[in-house]
């Protein structure tokens, strides 16, 4: 079985055909569109009244990512700055301090002991005892 194709044979003839004045009015329906979307948006720029009605969603849209990113700025701005009063801080180091003391003194010696030879505790005397070589 053969799948040879001679195009020779095939001639200069065109594969599809149109039918009479198809382009001529296709270019009419392109023409006219045209014409039709430059007179619409002619007219809208004009008026004054429908300016406003169409904008009205987007300055919606606009108010509501303003707030949005205001909300999201002064969350952010809390939890960089610490949004716990000073006092709390206190209290909560004071209750800190009254269960260090209700250690016995073995367990408050293990503590202090783990407390200084925590590597990440010491970092930054490594890291002046590293510049000072």
């Amino acid at each position: 079985m053969s799948n040879h194709n001679d195009f020779n044979k095939v001639g200069k003839r065109m594969p599809y055909n149109a039918p009479q004045g198809f382009l001529d009015e296709i270019e009419q329906q392109v023409m006219a569109r045209i014409d039709s979307d430059t007179t619409a948006a002619s007219t809208a720029a004009a008026p004054a009244a429908a300016a406003p009605a169409a904008k009205a969603p987007s300055h919606r849209r606009l108010w509501w990512t303003i707030g949005t990113v205001l909300v999201a700025a002064s969350v952010a701005l809390l939890l960089i700055f610490k949004a716990v009063p000073a006092y709390q801080e206190m209290r909560d180091l004071n209750a800190i301090d009254q269960a260090f003391a209700e250690l016995s003194t073995d367990d408050q010696d293990y503590l202090l002991e783990v407390y200084q030879d925590d590597l990440f505790m010491n970092s930054q005397e490594l890291e002046e005892e590293d510049y000072q070589l």
